[in-house]
């Protein structure tokens, strides 16, 4: 009820500036430009596209602010799967607006194109900012298409969307300066002034000063580094007053460390065991330039951590019986999660897929909690290349979940690991007739 709230929210603004829109367009000086001259059409849904883009990049800043008010309904990986869904149809409006507005200003001035365009730039306040920030806007939707994202390392990439800060501002500036909507009426220039306020308000707090007051209350500093696997390690992050740190395992937290070659930098890591008021813990696995340095990292370095995020918990889970599927160091959320679920009393069954064993995160600490719990959990390795494995081997298909997991349908499952291996097994589940599946994709 509350997600459906949200949406109707967000639409009923895109009504509200749609209807300003309409009535200082039917209400011109020089008449109806909604049913006059081709001219004025132009110019009328030419400023719309504008105001509709200014409304869609907004909404994107609400969609990465990391505002927890809207992701413990959502979940930060779906908001962030949003925001990439609507990049690509602020691109529609934002290149609508300058081409309908050029063509309508060419006409009405009697020049051909290329003439207005220079007119524009020569002679209109912050015109030519718009061009800058349209064109950063543009070369970040682009820069989001999966095969061009994939060989972009995530600094690169990081980077570049820096930037796009930038490039609101450039634009929101020639909005203010030049729009002729919000000029000549006032109760719509505050209307999207307050709009412009909250917005901004929320990204300052969550993304700068939440995070900052965090560090300042916990005083957070990285305590010891321990190899997990060959490519893996766990970094625990002790300070004060841990006990007031809320965090669930499953969940996630950005981390900034503050040591040379890391400052710049800030990224998201699954918590690895409980948070029980203590330490955090999380397991990194080294899968980049950045991930390749976390063993560099020195005792008693400071860290910026923001969070807690995700809604991938415990507490969604409704039957008696839960399956637990991971794959890799997608174990990470679910050995943290797994805990939980067994100190409520739940019965678990873990199926952890591997390329082999060497790979295989974290066997102690559930060989425990198997010694802890022989009644309710159960563990079962899967490698799909270690032919020297005396256990199951091969992936995870349909054949093998079905008979590992005899009493499938009753159970809640939760998936944590590659993608590919997620929307395969996720797609076996469904048509094995689970009903609650839960997963947490997150990327940037």
């Amino acid at each position: 009820m509350k997600k459906l709230a949200f949406v109707v929210l967000m639409l009923s603004q895109m009504l509200v500036i749609t209807g300003f829109w309409a009535w200082n367009h039917i209400h011109h000086p020089l008449g109806n430009l909604l049913l006059g001259p081709p001219v004025g059409q132009y110019l009328a849904y030419g400023r719309l596209s504008g105001l509709l883009a200014a409304y869609f990049i907004l909404i994107q800043l609400l969609l990465v602010g990391r505002l927890a008010w809207m992701e413990r309904f959502f979940g930060l990986d779906r908001l962030t799967r949003l925001h990439h869904v609507i990049g690509f149809s602020l691109m529609v409006v934002l290149l609508a607006h300058p081409v309908l507005v050029t063509v309508g200003h060419a006409m009405q001035a009697d020049v051909g194109v290329v003439d207005q365009l220079i007119d524009f730039w020569k002679t209109w306040d912050d015109v030519w900012a718009a061009i800058i920030g349209t064109g950063i806007l543009i070369g970040a939707v682009i820069g989001s298409l999966a095969f061009i994202r994939r060989r972009m390392s995530f600094e690169a990439w990081h980077g570049f969307h820096f930037s796009l800060y930038l490039a609101m501002a450039l634009i929101f500036g020639h909005q203010l300066s030049v729009g002729s909507d919000l000029t000549g009426n006032r109760a719509f220039s505050i209307y999207w002034c307050s709009l412009s306020i909250f917005v901004f308000g929320n990204l300052l707090y969550y993304r700068l000063v939440r995070p900052l007051w965090n560090f300042q209350r916990h005083r957070f500093h990285m305590v010891r580094l321990v190899p997990e696997s060959p490519d893996a390690t766990s970094v625990y992050i002790d300070g004060r007053a841990m006990d007031r740190f809320c965090a669930k395992g499953g969940q996630f937290v950005f981390v900034r460390f503050l040591a040379p070659g890391f400052w710049w930098q800030t990224h998201p890591f699954s918590l690895s065991m409980p948070p029980h008021g203590g330490e955090l813990r999380l397991t990194i696995k080294q899968v980049g330039d950045y991930t390749r340095q976390i063993p560099q990292l020195k005792p008693g370095t400071p860290a910026i951590v923001d969070g807690s995020y995700g809604v991938f918990t415990a507490a969604r889970a409704v039957s008696s019986k839960v399956l637990l599927i991971a794959g890799g160091i997608g174990i990470t959320p679910i050995r943290a999660m797994g805990g939980a679920l067994l100190e409520a009393g739940r019965d678990v069954i873990l199926l952890y897929a591997n390329r082999n064993a060497v790979g295989v995160v974290f066997r102690a600490e559930l060989e425990a909690l198997v010694a802890a719990f022989p009644v309710h959990f159960r563990v079962v390795y899967v490698m799909s290349d270690d032919p020297s494995w005396q256990g199951e081997q091969g992936r995870l298909d349909e054949e093998r979940i079905h008979r590992l997991v005899p009493d499938l349908k009753e159970r809640d499952a939760y998936l944590c690991g590659p993608p590919p291996m997620m929307k395969s097994v996720q797609s076996i589940l469904k048509k094995q007739g689970v009903r609650r599946i839960f997963s947490e994709r997150f990327s940037l």
